[in-house]
């Protein structure tokens, strides 16, 4: 074998002296060898073939390649630890993975692993020469790139990326958002409405090396779907009744930055396959238009449906899904993340108090105690709105009960629904009788009415819809006074 700077001398004098590329065909079948091997020596490749993963490992090991494509499932050594040696030998050679359309999840590992493209063994020749020419040309990009000196980025620190909250949930949450942060791979960020799922997708860009582009969202649940596709790709003068002249889609004006997709659980089936096509291939065409418009973007995507759902109820494709799921982040509802309610609360509160001109100090002890006990349907939008409204109805510097909706003191969570196990000592006990529980739930109602109006019977009377004799007589049977 010759050694490391060898092989750089023989491939510098190669491309110097032949001006060609030098392929690595793998693959098991002889016929499939042999027609790749004649399809690009017609292009001017200088194609070595391998029938197996060892040999082609070899071959990697002596020789420099341009580009690599390799089956995926061989017997032996399989394509991904042929992938595994040409990203050690030469981590700027790419390479294409073939697989069966059975196989996607594998495929979709290779890229992570650092496969620069997948395809599936029915392919049309233009295709795969297309994706050649694809990954080919993004390499001598980032070589032409890499000879410029960059422009330093200053540090992303946890307070640019705005991610509130102290909970395990949220360090964990800005841990993986730092790590996935850097790659070009697609992102799938699901959880209820509510959650803050946009949130993370920008947080997702300003930790990237996009963060000085275009961040560009897109609700796809509020549009049509021939508006959607508009959109998206932009249209071209006459395409359509009114398109009176071209139009930019979110695509282009996302360039080397990041299109969030929200709610792309909705969009129709016919434009996921127009937008397969761009994570495919990175190009795409205008409404009405034939000319591709190449294009380097990002994807992030939202949704809070569950995608595996849809695919079985074929509303959504399952290549599609495996395209945009390279990784995926699921976000908690706030109830289950109640350690974050404090830090939201002091956000919410200085973000409306400067709106307002109100200085509010903070939330009475008894205010947060009820938040961190509620079920918080709505997630954090919901929290926002509360805490909007009370800043308008506050007479003095804190937020009291008389200022938060009135049915939140009463709907309220268990521990065990906040994902906090009861220890056994106050576990729930065994099911009273129907009498027991009915005066429970009443006892809990007019205490919490009386809380709120400090005792004022006739307040309390009045809000619950009793007689002030009524309520003073319940409130001797249930022990209250």
């Amino acid at each position: 074998m010759r050694d490391r700077d060898a092989k750089i001398r023989i491939r510098g004098f190669r491309e110097v002296m032949t001006d060609s590329r030098q392929m690595l065909v793998v693959d098991d079948k002889a016929g499939q060898r042999e027609l790749l091997q004649a399809v690009f020596q017609d292009r001017g490749f200088v194609v070595t073939k391998a029938a197996n993963g060892d040999e082609a490992i070899r071959y990697l090991n002596e020789l420099a390649f341009d580009i690599v494509i390799t089956d995926l499932k061989m017997p032996g050594k399989d394509g991904l630890a042929v992938l595994r040696a040409a990203r050690e030998v030469s981590p700027d050679c790419p390479v294409i993975i073939v697989t069966a359309y059975g196989s996607i999840d594998t495929a979709v590992e290779a890229m992570r692993l650092g496969a620069a493209d997948f395809i599936t063994k029915d392919f049309q020749l233009e295709e795969i020469e297309r994706k050649v020419d694809k990954v080919l040309a993004q390499r001598t990009l980032k070589q032409a790139q890499e000879t410029v000196p960059a422009v330093p980025q200053a540090p992303v620190t946890d307070a640019d990326l705005h991610i509130v909250g102290d909970s395990d949930w949220t360090l964990q949450l800005t841990k993986m958002i730092r790590k996935i942060a850097p790659s070009r791979s697609s992102v799938l960020i699901t959880g209820p409405s509510g959650t803050g799922k946009e949130l993370v997708a920008r947080a997702i860009h300003d930790a990237s090396p996009r963060r000085n582009e275009p961040f560009v969202a897109l609700n796809c649940a509020a549009l049509a779907s021939g508006v959607l596709e508009s959109e998206l790709f932009g249209h071209e003068k006459g395409a359509f009744t009114g398109a009176v002249t071209r139009r930019i889609g979110r695509f282009e004006r996302a360039h080397h930055g990041t299109l969030f997709l929200d709610e792309v659980g909705e969009i129709d089936t016919n434009i996921q396959t127009k937008l397969l096509r761009v994570l495919q291939e990175g190009e795409f065409e205008r409404v009405g238009g034939a000319e591709a418009v190449r294009v380097d973007v990002r994807i992030v995507a939202a949704t809070n449906r569950d995608l595996r759902e849809a695919i079985t109820q074929g509303l959504f494709r399952e290549d599609f899904y495996y395209r945009l799921n390279v990784f995926s982040i699921g976000v908690e509802p706030l109830r289950k993340r109640p350690g974050d309610i404090p830090a939201l609360v002091e956000h919410f509160l200085k973000k409306f108090g400067h709106d307002t001109g109100k200085h509010i100090q903070g939330v009475e002890d008894d205010v947060l105690e009820t938040f961190m006990r509620y079920r918080w349907p709505g997630n954090i939008r919901e929290l926002q709105n509360v805490l909007e409204r009370a800043i308008v109805l506050a007479e003095g510097q804190y937020i009291t009960r008389d200022d938060i909706p009135p049915e939140m003191l009463y709907d309220r969570q268990s521990p065990v629904e906040r994902g906090m196990p009861l220890p056994a000592a106050v576990a729930p006990a065994a099911p009273s009788s129907l009498t027991e529980q009915t005066d429970t739930l009443e006892r809990d109602l007019i205490q919490s009415t009386l809380e709120k109006y400090r005792w004022n019977k006739t307040k309390a009377a009045d809000a619950l819809g009793l007689k002030r004799t009524t309520l003073q007589y319940k409130i001797k049977k249930l022990g209250l006074e």
